[in-house]
């Protein structure tokens, strides 16, 4: 894992992004709402692979890692809003999009609070083998990629180039950054100790655990827990 991520920032509002847009995986140290108001876009991070249209709207929580492409060549149009529901993520729609962008003009927070109220689940979406292991790799931190590819009949280098090639990262580094991001929340979110959240995520010790958060939020797991004290 890197020593440090680069953080990318986030403005609330509309956006028009240039068709043909194909943005390389980044980081984002805070979460947000897409809102989807014109052309189609694909996602690929921590919650799978994703394509939006008019009116679907793509959640994600604080330190999301993900890479985005146009999937369409029509003018990409979005509305980004603050999203403060870290274990609410991926694909969901909305009714009155329109409503959101003339309420996030006054108050960005309240039009994320509406959003909150009014978002609504998508139908399920067809999945193949690279929604299978994204998935995997998240659950299991022991997973072994060879293992897995020969359990499918599929070759193992074939499977990290069509996994890279989707996500925009290795399976190896995928896991890794997925293990940090769920012990990162449990630094903040429950009263364990650091050593056993570090054992639950699959880190070998506690100083693994240190240099991952680290590395992936900008601060050690005792300034999280320092900072909570505060």
């Amino acid at each position: 894992m890197p020593s440090r991520y680069e953080f990318r920032s986030v403005v609330w509002g509309v956006e028009t992004l240039p068709t043909g847009l194909s943005m390389p995986r980044h980081h984002h140290n805070e979460g947000y709402a897409t809102v989807v108001l014109a052309g189609l876009i694909h996602e690929a991070g921590f919650a799978g692979r994703m394509s939006a249209q008019p009116g679907d709207v793509l959640l994600r929580g604080r330190f999301d890692c993900h890479l985005d492409r146009a999937g369409s060549r029509r003018t990409l149009q979005i509305l980004r809003l603050p999203w403060r529901h870290d274990s609410i993520e991926g694909l969901y729609r909305v009714t009155d999009p329109d409503a959101l962008v003339r309420l996030c003009e006054i108050d960005p927070q309240a039009a994320a609070a509406q959003l909150r109220e009014r978002l609504q689940p998508c139908a399920a979406r067809s999945t193949d083998w690279v929604d299978e292991l994204a998935a995997a790799l998240s659950a299991e931190s022991s997973l072994l990629l060879q293992d897995w590819a020969v359990g499918r009949n599929l070759r193992p280098d074939a499977v990290s180039r069509t996994f890279g090639r989707e996500f925009g990262v290795s399976p190896k580094r995928f896991r890794l950054e997925s293990r940090t991001r769920l012990a990162w929340r449990e630094i903040v979110g429950s009263r364990l100790s650091l050593t056993e959240i570090a054992l639950r995520a699959g880190f070998a010790d506690l100083a693994h655990l240190s240099r991952s958060v680290h590395a992936f939020t900008g601060h050690s797991p005792w300034a999280w827990r320092a900072e909570l004290a505060g």
